[in-house]
């Protein structure tokens, strides 16, 4: 139950995100509608991450699957292509960020390892982690997209 607040919590983060990033007004209710609104297909979406985490060589694109979901509003399927490609296109990039999230997961689950509370820092430490990942892909993901198509030039004069 906790994965799945914590899931359904960065899907939110992920939106608030962007809407700073590009200057909107941030509101948590807008951003919990839209998540609501689209469960499903980004439950899929967390599946297909997971499945992507596990083979370890997709850990790039597996972090951004969520993330091409959440903000340009496409399936799952959809979602894992295009945050292929945008992994391959960025492929030093992504690599760069995918071992820093891997470095810093693991350090932080080394406190796991204190006695008496331990369990209850590391959870907390992992949410926080979570969300700054998240935070981070979606910065990421902003500066990197290819920009929109400059518009068609003006016809000629008659």
């Amino acid at each position: 139950m906790a994965a799945l607040v914590g899931f359904f919590a960065c899907c939110m983060v992920a939106d608030m995100a962007s809407d700073v990033a590009e200057g909107r007004v941030v509101k948590m209710g807008k951003s919990y509608e839209r998540v609501k609104a689209r469960l499903g297909q980004l439950l899929l979406a967390a599946l297909i991450s997971a499945v992507c985490f596990i083979t370890f060589i997709l850990i790039p694109v597996a972090l951004f699957i969520v993330i091409f979901a959440m903000l340009e509003n496409t399936d799952a399927v959809k979602s894992t292509t295009n945050a292929f490609d945008f992994a391959v296109k960025n492929a030093a990039e992504t690599i760069m960020f995918a071992m820093i999230v891997i470095v810093v997961s693991i350090l932080v689950s080394f406190l796991a390892w204190i006695p008496l509370v331990g369990g209850a820092i590391h959870t907390v430490a992992i949410w926080a982690a979570a969300l700054v990942f998240t935070v981070s892909a979606v910065h990421f993901y902003l500066k990197l997209r290819l920009p929109p198509p400059p518009p068609p030039p003006p016809p000629p004069p008659p």
